[in-house]
């Protein structure tokens, strides 16, 4: 499962025609820091739920709560629901538009 792809539709669908190549590369990688930094927040926000109850999972479960996030943190970054990767690209493409002049 590749976690920057699905996520990369949100800034995606933001940019402007006018944008450069560099620019539109400055945009994806920003939305897949997004997705990997929502992923790590919901990976670390399961670890602190208790566990345990009437039946363990084990690896299977283990397995698709890891799948759950990945996709839950896909769908979160291509919905722009954070905001990171937005200000991320703000920030840089400054830098990236002050360098190339």
């Amino acid at each position: 499962m590749n976690i920057i792809t699905d996520a990369t539709a949100g800034l995606k669908g933001i940019a402007n025609s006018a944008d450069t190549p560099k620019e539109r590369k400055l945009r994806e990688a920003c939305a897949g820091f997004e997705a990997i930094m929502i992923n790590q927040m919901l990976s670390l926000a399961r670890r602190s739920a208790p566990e345990g109850g009437l039946i363990e999972g084990g690896y299977g479960e283990e397995m698709f709560k890891s799948m759950q996030d990945d996709q839950l943190a896909q769908k979160m970054a291509a919905g722009n629901a954070m905001g990171f990767g937005e200000m991320l690209y703000r920030q840089l493409s400054q830098t990236l538009n002050t360098s190339s002049k």
